[in-house]
């Protein structure tokens, strides 16, 4: 098994990858799994670019697994991610919920139905312009003080690893935390 490296485990409780590699059934299971709560592991994958199709655990997961397996791997390849930002809600605003209205873009919620900027994810706002929210100003600069930064893509914080100033997000975006520009696209 390429996964845990075991040479004993029989041929039968393994399968056989694109690449040529074998991977256990327990090591299977785990990336699956992992998957569904790491964006950077999905889909999972061995050596290669190309996944590890759902059909090698086809019988190792019950539905409600693959189902909630196929809604992240949806939800986790859809670039510039939108999610709903009624308190209750946060379900990701799929992007043909998005429309262009006169220049600006806004989504509905599949779920509470509510309408979205699709320029600062927020509640929907007929000014052109997005309003500042002074208490989520406030949570940004005390985060960037603890050396947390927004994401410039999905919008999720994420944290700097110490004496770093190159960050990679869970959705991919890389960036610079000094200047938050995109990675090796600035000076610092």
């Amino acid at each position: 098994c390429v996964g845990c490296v075991n040479t004993a485990t029989p041929v039968s409780k393994t399968a056989k990858l694109k690449c040529r590699h074998r991977m256990c059934n327990a090591c299977l299971r785990r990336v699956f799994k992992k998957s569904l709560t790491d964006p950077r592991e999905m889909p999972p994958r061995c050596c290669t670019t190309d996944h590890i199709p759902l059909e090698h655990v086809e019988r190792m997961f019950d539905p409600g697994f693959k189902r909630e397996w196929n809604r992240k791997f949806f939800q986790y390849s859809t670039r510039n991610r939108i999610y709903c930002p009624s308190r209750h809600c946060g379900e990701l605003i799929r992007p043909d919920d998005i429309r262009r209205e006169g220049g600006r873009k806004h989504g509905k919620c599949s779920r509470c139905r509510s309408k979205v900027c699709g320029s600062c994810s927020g509640k929907w706002h007929k000014e052109p312009d997005c309003p500042r929210d002074d208490g989520n100003a406030q949570s940004l600069d005390r985060a960037r003080r603890e050396g947390r930064q927004r994401c410039h893509r999905c919008k999720s914080m994420v944290e700097l690893e110490e004496g770093r100033d190159h960050i990679t997000c869970r959705c991919g975006a890389e960036f610079c935390m000094v200047c938050d520009a995109k990675w090796k696209t600035c000076e610092c």
